[in-house]
């Protein structure tokens, strides 16, 4: 679990011009995430820092709302699946949309990333929504998976890229318990679909419900996976 100081994360977020926005997901639950106004610009300036040559897996992906984050969590309050009995740990975080969903569910939540300025981003937004008190975070290689095993897992939009997949994969086979639960959210990727024979292949039962999200003014087609762990 990392904590941080008030001005450990006043620093950060000043780095960064944000903006605030109010995200309805059903008619009890709304949050507050705060955002980075332009993530492309933000990757500019990467660039300029540290040339053209940024790896793939240094892009900010984590500084702004995504689609397939806003439908899982929209999804999740609107189904209300069965409350974990242990902490859940969202997988790639970003600015902790899911996981703040679930935290005004009443679901004790653990936000991991690998970027601090990520896990920054979600305490600031957990703080913004007053649920501080059952959601923390925590930092998480998936190269190197370390922790207790859970009985619920949640992320989105983290299957892109099919060299993840192996991670990912070890994530859950380290971390998720027999008969656990993990909640997935894609925008109908081509990869997510040789993830999702993986998990097939290694005894996980799995629906798929295919929802329609707005974010802006397109709307968005997104697959709300659930897969069981065999036990």
């Amino acid at each position: 679990m990392r904590r941080f100081s008030q001005k450990k994360i006043q620093r950060t977020i000043s780095k960064y011009t944000i903006v605030e926005n109010e995200w309805d997901l059903s008619e009890a639950v709304s949050l507050k995430i705060a955002e980075v106004a332009d993530s492309y610009e933000l990757l500019d300036r990467m660039i300029e820092q540290e040339g053209r040559m940024v790896r793939v897996d240094r892009f900010p992906y984590w500084a702004e709302v995504w689609p397939a984050s806003l439908a899982l969590a929209r999804w999740l309050c609107e189904r209300t699946p069965p409350m974990a009995s242990s902490w859940t740990r969202e997988l790639g975080c970003g600015l902790g949309v899911v996981g703040l969903a679930l935290a005004a569910l009443g679901w004790k939540v653990e936000a991991t990333d690998y970027v601090e300025d990520a896990l920054v981003f979600a305490t600031y937004n957990a703080q913004k929504n007053r649920l501080s008190d059952r959601h923390r975070v925590a930092y998480l290689d998936w190269s190197n998976p370390v922790g207790r095993a859970c009985d619920c897992l949640v992320a989105s939009d983290v299957v892109y890229e099919k060299k993840n997949h192996v991670y990912l994969n070890r994530v859950l086979r380290v971390l998720l318990k027999p008969g656990g639960r993990f909640y997935l959210s894609d925008p109908q990727r081509w990869s997510a679909e040789r993830f999702v024979e993986l998990l097939l292949r290694q005894n996980y039962t799995h629906r798929v419900e295919k929802v329609t999200q707005r974010l802006g003014s397109i709307d968005y087609q997104v697959n709300i996976h659930e897969f069981i762990k065999g036990v």
